[in-house]
């Protein structure tokens, strides 16, 4: 884990050097349309953190339905175990969730 954060900060600290040293002006175009003007170093920043967010947002489908698979998992494992069909039964500790 802490190979992982030293990788990210080393990746900030060196976008934040390239935005930094790019101070010049460049307007982003659509097709014909201009859509930005701005620094280099703002616009390269913008797009990585847009990137990001529409990563995250695209994953989002795909947690919510490992989210309820884990959730039916658990409730057959407590079903089949015999955990649940007697309310004096003993209930298993909550299984751990990974990161």
């Amino acid at each position: 884990m802490r190979g992982v954060v030293t990788v990210f900060a080393v990746i900030v600290a060196v976008v934040a050097i390239f935005a930094w040293s790019n101070g010049g002006t460049v307007t982003v175009m659509f097709w014909q349309w201009p859509l930005v003007t701005g620094s280099l170093g703002l616009v390269v920043i913008g797009a990585g953190v847009l990137g990001a967010l529409l990563a995250f947002l695209g994953s989002l489908p795909r947690h919510a339905r490992l989210g309820a698979r884990s959730r039916e998992l658990e409730q057959r494992v407590n079903v089949l175990g015999g955990y649940g069909a007697d309310p004096g039964s003993p209930r298993p500790e909550d299984t751990r969730r990974l990161p």
